[in-house]
């Protein structure tokens, strides 16, 4: 599906019917990652998975984090959405963070899936201008093979390599300036720390014992910030949690919407 939106095609995927769950999927990736979650999440409610801008079947390349926010609230209104479960993986979090600084009027409830409210280090930052520097000069393939390392846990590179074959799959490959827009867009995202004690609509945070990106530290103070929250922390998984271990990421976002 596309939608015209802010004179771009933005692509997305709608599944089921019921309360509105708004998943938005994380750098490389596109909404081809919420596949795991779609059968289990679409027999009870509404799953709406929109490609950001640069990424999937949407044009254009993204600039920044707020432009990506942006873009969810008009997208959001073209679907004439009531209030939604708001969800977002690692770089969709970071999205989430800037949606709640402007239209947390709209959210039902938060879930912040591998994320952190925290920006980059000055350290941080320099690795991703290196890496946009890399990409330039050398192509993505490199960089990519390096993320997939970062974003999988070390058993699943050990004992599951029908699990590293789908997140190589489901990486963005061929779109550099996409790579490149993005990387720069999360070096230069604002601190949402500040956010986080505002933040009054149910949450639930999800994170992998193993997550080396968005690491266990990060989401216990998200959830120390954010009154009444809910941590869950998946074993046996890295980053891509929802990808090692669906059935127990899955039943940590039914149990928490149950509830709502």
């Amino acid at each position: 599906m596309k939608a015209r939106i802010r004179d771009i095609q933005l692509g997305y995927d709608d599944q089921g019917q019921g309360q509105p769950v708004v998943l938005i999927h994380g750098f490389p990736f596109s909404h081809q990652m919420w596949r795991p979650q779609v059968p289990a999440l679409a027999r009870a409610y509404r799953v709406v998975m929109p490609d950001l801008r640069g990424f999937g079947e949407s044009d254009s390349v993204p600039a920044s984090v707020e432009e990506l926010a942006e873009d969810m609230h008009v997208f959001v209104d073209h679907l004439r959405l009531p209030p939604f479960v708001l969800g977002g993986f690692s770089m969709g979090g970071y999205v989430l963070f800037r949606y709640l600084a402007r239209h947390a009027d709209r959210v039902k409830a938060v879930m912040l899936l591998d994320t952190r409210a925290e920006p980059d280090t000055p350290e941080g930052k320099q690795r991703r201008y290196a890496a946009i520097d890399r990409i330039t000069s050398e192509g993505p393939k490199g960089f990519l093979e390096d993320f997939l390392q970062l974003v999988v846990s070390p058993r699943t590179m050990e004992s599951r390599p029908e699990i590293m074959a789908e997140v190589r799959r489901l990486m963005e490959r061929d779109r550099l300036p996409s790579l490149t827009g993005g990387l720069r867009a999360l070096a230069e995202r604002p601190d949402s720390v500040p956010l986080l004690a505002s933040i009054m609509a149910p949450t639930l945070i999800v994170v992998g014992e193993d997550d080396k990106a968005t690491p266990v530290d990060s989401a216990r103070k998200m959830h120390e910030a954010i009154k009444g929250s809910k941590l869950v922390i998946i074993p046996g998984a890295g980053h891509v949690s929802n990808i090692e271990q669906p059935d127990l990421f899955n039943g940590a976002l039914l149990e928490f919407m149950r509830g709502l």
